[in-house]
């Protein structure tokens, strides 16, 4: 179907875990989570908002560091290396979504032991969670090591140019997928604590702030190696950050 078929596609993405959402929610009148009547409070929209705040600024920081990669990868190796570049994207998406669903998918757990005051199942929570996050970047790490060429087969054909400059670019980037799931599960997590200011700190700063840091600094010094480096370098030290933050809030939250 051509760019059609990307269309159809993507409309699908959002249309089917919408309408099993909607089937799941009429149907389950009687469970504790169902539809009802609204009762309109700008104070809890405006605290949702807040909250929400990691998201925003993930989704917002996608479409700006996306114009700034492919503007230096032009500059670097022109249309070669934004394809290159746009594989690479696409890649992480791909495989990231993995974190990403987990984190959505434990977060409302999180929030009803933390709201109920349980925090030995808190505790109990967080350690599991950590380790599945953990064990599933090793595997991510793993397989894009060992697959890269098959993965980039469904972008370009082998002998191109492009397909030479993404696998030259996934031997630097695969790291990124060894401590991207830690930071956007603990994104999630404390989204889910409801401190929306470190969850959009830990956000900005591994999807935005040090990814245009690296952009502005690393291309001059390496070339094109600075830019496969800039995302592993940037998950490292929000890795760091996140560490910071887990230890220096783990009275407050008890977990």
């Amino acid at each position: 179907m051509g760019i059609a078929g990307a269309a159809v596609a993507t409309g699908m993405g959002y249309m089917v875990p919408a309408l099993i959402g909607l089937v799941f929610f009429f149907r389950n009148r009687d469970g504790a989570l169902h539809f009802g009547a609204m009762r309109f409070s700008l104070a809890v929209l405006g605290e949702s908002c807040y909250n929400g705040s990691s998201e925003m600024v993930s989704q917002l920081s996608a479409a700006v560091t996306t114009f700034f990669f492919n503007a230096v990868m032009l500059r670097i190796l022109a249309e070669d290396g934004v394809a290159a570049i746009t594989i690479m994207i696409y890649s992480q998406f791909l495989l990231t979504t993995l974190f990403i669903g987990f984190s959505m998918g434990v977060a409302p757990i999180v929030s009803f032991n933390y709201g109920s005051g349980d925090r030995d199942r808190l505790r109990t929570l967080r350690r599991l969670c950590y380790t599945i996050v953990a064990v599933m970047s090793v595997v991510i790490f793993t397989t894009v090591a060992v697959g890269s060429p098959f993965l980039l087969d469904l972008f370009s054909p082998r002998g191109t140019a492009v397909f030479a400059a993404a696998e030259n670019g996934f031997s630097f980037f695969q790291y990124s997928f060894l401590l991207c799931g830690i930071n956007i599960f603990t994104s999630a997590f404390f989204t889910a604590l409801s401190n929306g200011l470190v969850a959009a700190i830990s956000s900005s700063s591994r999807t935005f702030i040090f990814i245009m840091i690296g952009l502005m600094l690393l291309p001059d010094l390496l070339g094109v190696n600075g830019v496969w480096l800039t995302v592993p370098l940037a998950e490292l030290i929000s890795f760091v950050l996140s560490l910071v933050m887990l230890v220096s809030n783990r009275r407050r939250y008890g977990y």
